[in-house]
């Protein structure tokens, strides 16, 4: 019987391409989808606190709950889960860029036959996932309360808000620590362990969410608190089975003490893909800021211009914040293909396979226009459906549905794009990702909106932005990787050779 590590590395250099890259995907995105559903169930449980009781209401708004005013209470909640959404969004970005960077690392080097610096990577990486946690911890202790101060002038979505950010931020080393191990897992092709790591914190939340969010039983409703306490629970389960898989499990990264002692290059090595990683993810933070604050400027002017008895503000960000949970279930098959292919594509530039690593990225690039094409058919015959979901106002309903059928446009450009920085990372090519990232997010997204919302102030044309910003990178990441291909991949010899020691490039 062979050995462990080389049964792994005859899977990745050997196993047909798109085989090997769905047997791996699956049930990454199997864990995604349901990681997604639970962040739609936060919301929908959220937009459902007004059927609580005037006494309920009470226990959880104080003196800020106004009998007759339920209907709107949904809408708030969501209002402010969209506005706590760029803070998380920050916070995924710097955990999972990090463990990015580890990923691409640890391929690398089991493709290099570097056994040794592949775990001396994962157990840097764990000990920079910590040191990032710690961060949040402290934004979320103090300034939660100033950030929604700044961001939303009605007190009920200040107080949402800032119970949510308080509680999802300050106990945030869970989602670094179950991000970082899935992502060394997935670097050795081990998906399925990454799927139970993913399904644990999911299940977990969704249960606890009706719990918690609604009161069930003894446990009294706890509104928005409610729903970030269940998001920490499905957080923590995840990293206790996370570490114990870790510890327990055999497997070709093996940790010791040494490992966690962090060296200069190794770090270096985990932030030159990471860093670009985190940028270009972190772009969608100040993307969602700024689309926030368009949101907001457009809300009040036609509260001052059209019926004053709407409050838009809280429909045209409750609309975005609603239609940016529900694509994301959508987009879980591509970013579930796209991590698998980053430990595929990475051991096979490491290997020096050229012809196998091309294979491997048209087999992606097909799956995930596929998989766009279905989403956007989905988004434009069954919005109305998916929005039954939610317990909002029939003007926000109205806005939602609209806002999905425009913006599902720009799918399927936005999937071939995603694909392509996937080979940027797996190539240590991480700044390409983060100049298309940075195109399609702030310099091309935000001034169409803007202008879209300062021209013609219509809502409508402010959501088609993103199909014109989606079409746009994928121009500018194609040209890119034409670059990329004459650079780094083209002068690969083709024969699997592994490359001379030290050289990443």
């Amino acid at each position: 019987m062979l050995p462990m590590e080389n049964t792994r590395q005859n899977k990745m250099a050997t196993a047909p391409e798109g085989k090997l890259l769905l047997s791996m995907g699956w049930p990454i995105i199997v864990s995604m989808l349901v990681q997604a559903l639970y962040n739609i169930v936060d919301s929908v449980f959220v937009s459902r606190l007004s059927t609580l009781s005037p006494d309920q209401l009470t226990r959880i708004l104080g003196d800020l709950y106004v009998p007759g005013t339920e209907s709107t209470i949904g809408d708030k909640a969501l209002n402010a889960l969209s506005t706590v959404n760029p803070l998380q969004m920050l916070m995924i970005s710097v955990a999972v860029g990090t463990a990015v960077g580890m990923n691409s690392l640890i391929s690398r080097r089991l493709g290099e036959q570097r056994i040794e610096d592949a775990n001396r990577a994962a157990g840097n990486g764990l000990v920079l996932l910590v040191i990032s946690s710690l961060f949040f911890t402290c934004v979320g202790l103090f300034f939660s309360r100033p950030f929604m101060s700044w961001q939303d002038n009605d007190p009920i979505v200040r107080l949402f808000g800032s119970e949510y950010m308080t509680v999802c931020l300050s106990l945030s080393v869970g989602v670094f620590l179950s991000v970082g191990i899935e992502r060394i897992m997935t670097a050795q092709g081990r998906t399925m362990v990454a799927m139970m790591m993913q399904l644990t914190g999911a299940v977990s939340n969704i249960f606890l969410d009706r719990v918690f969010v609604l009161g069930l039983g003894p446990i009294p409703a706890m509104g928005v608190t409610g729903a970030a306490i269940a998001t920490v629970a499905g957080q923590f389960a995840s990293m206790t089975l996370a570490l114990i898989m870790l510890t327990r499990s055999r497997s070709e990264v093996q940790l010791k003490r040494a490992h966690f002692t962090l060296r200069k290059q190794t770090v270096k090595d985990i932030y030159s893909v990471g860093v670009p990683s985190i940028l270009m993810q972190a772009v969608g933070t100040v993307m969602y800021l700024g689309m926030n604050g368009i949101l907001k400027g457009l809300g009040e002017y036609h509260m001052e211009t059209l019926d004053p008895g709407v409050n838009y503000v809280d429909a045209y960000k409750s609309a975005f914040g609603t239609y940016f949970r529900l694509q994301s279930v959508i987009f879980m098959p591509v970013f579930g293909l796209n991590n698998a292919a980053m430990s595929i594509l990475g051991y096979n530039y490491g290997a020096r396979n050229r012809k196998r690593f091309m294979r491997a990225y048209g087999m992606l690039t097909l799956f995930c226009a596929v998989f766009m094409v279905a989403g956007t058919a989905l988004f434009e015959l069954g919005a109305p459906a998916l929005m039954t979901l939610f317990a909002v106002s029939d003007f926000t309903y109205s806005v939602t549905v609209t806002t999905i059928h425009i913006i599902a446009w720009g799918f399927v450009c936005a999937a071939v794009g995603i694909s392509m920085g996937t080979v940027y990372g797996a190539t240590d090519t991480g700044v390409y990702g983060m100049i298309t990232s940075l195109a399609r997010q702030l310099f091309i997204l935000i001034p169409v909106a803007y202008l879209m919302a300062r021209f013609t102030h219509r809502i409508e044309a402010v959501w088609w932005a993103f199909p014109i910003a989606e079409f746009t990178h994928l121009i500018i990441a194609a040209l890119l990787m034409l670059r990329l291909y004459r650079n780094k991949i083209k002068p690969l010899d083709g024969d699997g050779q592994p490359l001379p020691a030290g050289d990443v490039q």
